[in-house]
């Protein structure tokens, strides 16, 4: 009989137990678990932020790891990294680089974005019959439009491009000299420009692309002083002269 009284007697206790757990207790510990929850979902996500900075970094050659560091976490600067197996060398070349009597870091990319004033300054024809007749044997029967498609290549070999459209339209003129000018956006973290010119004769039944195919480049833009005027000749095209200037501000 002992035995029963005390079997009951615990399970009052713990029914009363139970029954102490008031509803406010069981929100406050649903709103501590929903805070904690939200806590670890701002932490992931300022870690992928964190991540994410960093990887730009490493991209633009701006990062203060160092280039191996770059290298095994994202893959960027590669070149710069010490040689290793680890290493998968396919990046281009380093593009920083100190002074050996000065603390002051150069870079050979753009630390920031600029401006490219791009101006065309001379044409010339120099063979005949573009329109399939000799023209009196007048180097001026060509009806050229002149455009030039304009790349910019970051460390890593990534690029952005860019075309002027046409800057110059002539008809039946062999030759021309002025300043035909477009301004273009050169991006952030550009080491190498590259300049492509076309030259199209118009004709009524098909265009002819009278190009040489050749592109020029400058490298190691982040050395280049603003207004630092670059020229540039087509000197691949065998049909034509052409020349053209830009600098960056």
């Amino acid at each position: 009989m002992t035995n029963k009284f005390n079997l009951l007697f615990i399970t009052s206790l713990l029914f009363i137990a139970c029954a102490d757990e008031s509803p406010m207790e069981s929100v406050n510990e649903y709103v501590s678990a929903a805070e904690r929850q939200y806590a670890e979902d701002q932490e992931y996500q300022r870690e992928e932020q964190i991540k994410q900075r960093e990887q730009n970094d490493c991209y633009y050659g701006t990062s203060n790891h160092s280039a191996s560091w770059c290298c095994s976490n994202y893959g960027y600067q590669c070149n710069t990294a010490k040689s290793s197996s680890s290493y998968y060398n396919y990046y281009y070349s380093s593009s920083s680089y100190k002074s050996s009597n000065s603390s002051t870091t150069s870079y050979n990319y753009l630390t920031q974005s600029k401006t490219m004033k791009f101006t065309l300054t001379y044409y010339n024809q120099l063979t005949s019959a573009w329109d399939g007749i000799s023209a009196g044997g007048a180097y001026s029967d060509g009806d050229p439009t002149i455009s030039f498609t304009i790349y910019f290549i970051a460390s890593g070999g990534q690029s952005d491009s860019e075309s002027t459209g046409t800057l110059l339209s002539l008809q039946d003129q062999g030759s021309w000299s002025g300043t035909a000018t477009t301004t273009i956006f050169v991006p952030n973290g550009t080491q190498d420009i590259k300049v492509c010119p076309k030259v199209i004769d118009k004709d009524a039944f098909s265009n002819d692309d009278m190009s040489s195919g050749k592109c020029y480049t400058k490298t190691n833009i982040g050395k280049l002083a603003n207004n630092s005027k670059v020229e540039q000749i087509d000197y691949n095209a065998t049909k034509y002269d052409l020349i053209w200037e830009w600098y960056l501000y």
